[in-house]
């Protein structure tokens, strides 16, 4: 009988310390005991002074307060109520709490056994199922993934350097800069710690063991993660910001190689996926996964945005294949490799992720 999951409260969002900087430059790739706003922890949270500025600001207040006199201060002006007017007035890790809310709000999952799998749903409609890859394809997958160790002197570098979100790599394809960008780094960050988010459900419910508790000749080059193989959330992250900056994209009206840089940006997703197999600690099929849920999530991200779109389903049966981002994305061959396309399904316009989108649309015109 299937088992039914739901995200009744976000929970683990105590301990906003004041880390401050850009979001979208940290990483949930290791987790590493941080709170589910992932890259949003403490962005543009003060948090406290020194003990001598703190200090110094009470003795400044008490020599300057009788200055503002005696009398009743008049009444100031409320802000709007429940208003998206709001939101730009609050701390970047704020937003982040109302994204992961709204994008979470609907969701739900189910398991069943014979054979094992999960599915995915938003607003009860089917996004992705994902079954269980058989102990034999994961025996076949470690050959791949001890061919592939042949690339780790060559791409070492990025490997060390993608093990949190790789937003600085998005930024590089995509000509964005902090002070520029603001709102469209805040996109990337938000799509990513969904993404995150809801890889791990799926991680968690299918439990597959990573290449090296398989075979103890892969050996990886990186510290192997606190949780599941399959599907990868490096690829399920990379695929997801693919999906939304492509449709950002199409909103510029700055740059007259938009379609080049939309083809590195999907080259881009597809190296941050394979990464994680040069580097020891994935199977090609967790990427198949990834890319198909990070595919999905991304479009959900969209339709949070007001942006209309209606995507297919799929359901994921893990073969002995390697992964290429070419194969993915042709239908016919997707479903030669045991991905296959199903009912499409489309998520609800919520008024943050709106916001979000109008903000990050004009930034996109100062390129």
């Amino acid at each position: 009988m299937a088992q039914y999951g739901g995200l009744g409260g976000l929970g683990g969002l105590g301990g906003l310390g004041g880390l401050g900087g850009l979001g979208g430059l940290g990483g949930l790739g290791g987790l590493g005991g941080q709170t589910g706003l992932g890259a949003f922890l403490g962005a543009e949270d003060p948090g406290g002074y020194s003990g001598a500025t703190t200090a110094g600001l009470q003795i400044t207040a008490d020599g300057l307060r009788h200055l503002a006199g005696d009398g009743d201060t008049p009444a100031a002006g409320e802000l709007a109520f429940n208003d998206p007017s709001n939101y730009g007035r609050w701390g970047q890790w704020v937003r982040g709490s109302l994204y992961i809310t709204e994008m979470l709000n609907g969701l739900d999952w189910a398991t069943a056994s014979n054979p094992n799998a999960v599915t995915l749903r938003l607003e009860g409609a089917d996004m992705v199922t994902l079954h269980r890859p058989t102990s034999e394809i994961l025996t076949q997958q470690c050959q791949h993934v001890r061919d592939y160790a042949d690339l780790r002197d060559e791409r070492g570098a990025e490997i060390a350097s993608q093990l949190g979100f790789p937003t600085e790599y998005f930024a590089m394809i995509l000509g964005l800069h902090p002070a520029q960008h603001k709102k469209t780094f805040e996109l990337i960050t938000a799509t990513q710690v969904i993404a995150a988010h809801m890889a791990m459900i799926v991680k968690h419910a299918l439990a597959v063991r990573r290449p090296d508790q398989i075979d103890g000749r892969i050996l990886p080059m990186i510290p192997t993660p606190g949780h599941g193989s399959f599907p990868s959330a490096h690829a399920t992250e990379a695929y997801a910001v693919l999906t939304v900056m492509t449709q950002l994209v199409s909103t510029w009206d700055a740059l007259n190689d938009s379609e080049n840089r939309l083809k590195m940006l999907r080259g881009l997703a597809e190296r941050i996926a394979v990464n994680r197999t040069v580097a020891g600690v994935h199977f090609p099929i967790d990427s198949w996964a990834g890319a198909a849920l990070g595919t999905a999530i991304g479009n959900a991200i969209l339709g949070r945005c007001g942006l209309a779109t209606s995507t297919p389903s799929r359901t994921y049966t893990a073969m002995n294949s390697d992964f290429f981002d070419f194969d993915f994305t042709d239908t016919a061959i997707a479903k030669s490799h045991g991905l296959v396309e199903g009912t499409a399904f489309s998520a609800a316009q919520k008024p943050a992720f709106t916001w979000l989108w109008g903000e990050a649309a004009a930034e996109t015109q100062k390129v």
